[in-house]
């Protein structure tokens, strides 16, 4: 009993048997377990027979759900044959379902084959078919209306198709070769016949191959479609576009050429137009008279309004020889110059384009195209520049010149077109040399130029320095937008020998004032032609201004030196004195004082009118001359107050002048007036 008491509360139960409550519960009161034990078999048996006779009870209730059971067996097992039929049934459906699946897709697919077919016949039969339209209009249209330029393409593309074809051996395409060979025949007949005609009509005198070239713009499918279907008219076009076209360009430029050489100025500057030339020998009349005697005659060293040809009329229209020949107009050389070279970029830029659009190139091939057409014309016109610049001796033309072909050269960058550049270069290669020439041989004439040969000067700028001034001026304004170091260097060159110049003939002045009125004003006239023609200053109108002022102070110092010599020499041996520290040197100058003090209060208001007097008599520019006064007046002031300090100092404490002296702002206010009637 204790075997299944511990067996019914095994720990597979889940429950500790020394946990359970009833265990302990008889296990505390000490009741026999054997007897207990014996008690509970008799209470199962007891049970057990109550429950056998529950069974014998129920036994019919029993025997009916047996009864029951079995029905619903049987009903299950009908049931589960009916669901095995059906889904037996069922899988048949779905291998129909599949099946139908299966055929519906190969239908699609050949569905979609038979479409795709459709379309490829569709269209290989749409391709190869002619229009009667094709066929009417490219054997009957004139190949210049757009009926026949439309119709070409379509034959274009029908050729090629057929061509595409021919290597699977199709009868149909077979067929139709024969036709297309025969349009392909009549479009290129027409083709070769309109565009020679075209190119021909180029040759006509008077003519306007620029509608010309249009007209083949047009059209320029042409050149294609003999590209390739013909390859022996396409050339045979080109060549004879070519041909054509550098004859065109080279009797135009040479006609026009020679028309302009007749429209320059009849005297041209020569080898004696130089910067020291002498001209009193002449029959012409110097520019800087102001009294020229030649109509319309260029000038040799001033710009004036010929830099307009670098600005405002770099892209004018060419000259028109015959209206300026019946107009008896003349130009100078640049003007030629751009005239020409704006047909040259002109036409160059246009006929480039038209190269690389009608006949399908591009760079390198498009530039040799180029060169077989206008080659020979540059050839030529670099022929006729060179030697009209070789007898040229005017450097502010060739100067000129050479800034348009700078110009130029960026303008056709700017349109895309290399083709020129060798020709700019080759431009530049002849003009430069002949520039750095014209302009040595100016600096080599100032260099060699004798000041004793020249006769007698007066104090008024020199002729040579206002040659200088203007061409100086000129060749920096020019260079300004272009600034080439070369020139530069050149510029430099020149200033240095006119400066060398300029002292050599004032050095024929026997008087040092003089000298100096002679340097001032030929400094002075320089500096202010470049400040006035040239934007910025330069270094050298910075080298001339610190001439400048340096004789201006020594100009000064010898103005006052008549009127108040004595003051200034007094005022510069007591400052040396006092810097010595020489008390004896000091007290040997105290005499002087009463002198100068007396001699400045009674005279230094007519001093100072006689140096103003002189100064106007001295320097006709008035804007110099003032300078040169207040220079003077404000030197006067410092030395003055110099004075004071110095007759201020102990040494001189006892001198009875010092009662004597003008109050120094006093005087200030007296020169102020002065300075305010300039």
């Amino acid at each position: 009993m204790i075997s299944q008491l511990s067996a019914s509360q095994s720990p597979s139960s889940g429950d500790d048997p020394i946990s359970d409550e009833f265990v302990k519960e008889i296990l505390q009161s000490g009741v026999d377990l054997r007897s207990y034990s014996t008690e509970i078999e008799s209470r199962l048996r007891d049970v057990e027979n109550a429950s056998v006779g529950d069974y014998i009870k129920e036994s019919g209730n029993i025997a009916s759900l047996h009864r029951q059971i079995t029905d619903c067996d049987e009903i299950l097992e009908r049931l589960e044959g009916m669901l095995c039929t059906f889904q037996a049934d069922l899988g048949n459906i779905c291998q129909e379902i599949l099946s139908l699946q299966e055929q519906s897709l190969s239908l699609n697919i050949r569905l979609k084959n038979k479409q795709a077919l459709q379309n490829e016949l569709s269209h290989y039969i749409e391709e190869i078919k002619v229009p009667e339209d094709v066929i009417l209009h490219i054997s009957d249209t004139p190949a210049g209306e757009k009926l026949f330029l439309d119709n070409l393409l379509v034959l274009h593309q029908k050729i090629e198709f057929v061509e595409e074809q021919s290597s699977r051996e199709s009868s149909p395409s077979q067929d139709m070769r024969e036709i297309l060979e025969k349009l392909r025949h009549q479009a290129i007949n027409k083709i070769r016949e309109y565009t020679l005609r075209h190119i021909q009509s180029c040759r006509r005198p008077m003519s306007n191959y620029h509608m010309e070239q249009n007209a083949l713009l047009k059209n320029k499918f042409f050149f294609k479609f003999l590209c390739s279907h013909s390859r022996d008219v396409a050339k045979e076009v080109k060549r004879d576009y070519v041909d054509t076209m550098s004859k065109v360009y080279y009797s135009y430029f040479k006609e026009y050429i020679s028309q302009l050489s007749k429209l320059k100025f009849e005297q041209q500057p020569d080898k004696d137009d130089l910067m020291a030339a002498d001209d009193s020998n002449k029959t012409k009349i110097s520019f800087f008279t102001g009294k020229q005697t030649l109509k319309n005659r260029t000038t040799v060293f001033t710009l004036g309004n010929r830099g307009d040809i670098v600005t405002t009329e770099l892209e004018s229209p060419i000259i028109l020889t015959h209206v300026a020949t019946k107009s008896e107009t003349r130009y100078p050389m640049e003007a030629l110059f751009r005239s020409h070279q704006w047909a040259i970029v002109d036409n160059g830029c246009r006929e480039y384009i038209f190269c690389t659009d009608y006949f399908i190139l591009k760079d390198t091939a498009a530039c040799e195209l180029f060169e077989r057409i206008l080659g020979r014309t540059l050839k030529f016109i670099l022929h006729v520049c060179e030697e009209e610049f070789r007898s040229s001796y005017d450097c502010i033309g060739l100067f000129l010149c050479l800034h348009i072909v700078y110009r130029y050269r960026i303008l056709t960058h700017k349109r895309a077109v290399p083709a020129l550049d060798n020709y700019w270069e080759s431009m530049i290669d002849i003009l430069w040399p002949r520039f750095d020439i014209t302009f040595q041989m100016q600096i080599q004439s100032v260099k060699t130029c004798d000041p004793e040969r020249l006769g007698t000067c007066d104090r008024t700028p020199h002729y040579i320095t206002r040659r200088y001034a203007e061409f100086s001026a000129a060749i920096m304004a020019i260079n300004d937008t272009f600034p080439d170091e070369r020139v530069s260097i050149l510029l430099g060159q020149l200033q240095s020998e006119v400066e060398n110049f300029i002292l050599r003939v004032a050095a024929r002045f026997d008087v040092p004032k003089e000298h100096l009125v002679f340097l001032i004003n030929n400094y002075d006239m320089i500096l202010n032609v470049h400040l006035e023609r040239v934007k910025e200053e330069s270094k050298e109108s910075q080298n001339i201004k610190q001439q400048l002022n340096r004789r201006v102070q020594d100009y000064v110092e010898e103005l006052l030196d008549p009127h108040f010599g004595g003051m200034l020499r007094f005022v510069k041996d007591c400052e040396a004195y006092l810097d010595k520290d020489d008390t004896q040197a000091l007290a040997r100058e105290e005499p002087k004082i009463v002198n100068i003090v007396k001699a400045f209060n009674n005279n230094w208001r007519k001093s100072i009118d006689d140096i103003n007097r002189e100064v106007m008599q001295n320097f006709t520019n008035f804007k110099c001359g003032n300078n040169i006064q207040l220079a003077a007046l404000t030197q006067l002031i410092q030395y003055y107050h110099r004075f004071h300090k110095v007759v201020s100092l102990n040494a001189f404490k006892s001198n009875p002048a010092r009662s004597s002296l003008i109050n120094i702002h006093q005087f200030m206010v007296e020169i102020k007036k002065y300075k305010t009637t300039f």
